[in-house]
């Protein structure tokens, strides 16, 4: 056997022995919409509350907030565990 003949068989060897690296996994992405809940005050007769809340878990009395005529950033997406 030659010695490239070896180098080949060498490489094709390791190759075959050595994993290889796995992708990481990409992170699930979530929706999150700004949204509000007004509510009667004491003295000025309403409180408005702006919070962010996923998008297939808004809670009952909060409104998805859309913005049409301001450039304001009403929905967000991140990576699963972060919020805004």
């Amino acid at each position: 056997m030659s010695n490239n003949e070896i180098q080949v068989r060498d490489v094709l060897r390791w190759s075959a022995l050595s994993p290889e690296p796995e992708p990481k996994p990409k992170p699930k992405m979530v929706t999150w919409r700004l949204c509000v809940r007004m509510e009667r005050g004491e003295l000025d007769g309403k409180l408005f509350y702006v919070a962010w809340h996923p998008s297939g878990f808004i809670p009952y009395h909060w409104y998805p907030i859309e913005s049409h005529t301001q450039p304001i950033e009403t929905i967000k997406q991140l990576p699963e565990g972060q919020e805004p």
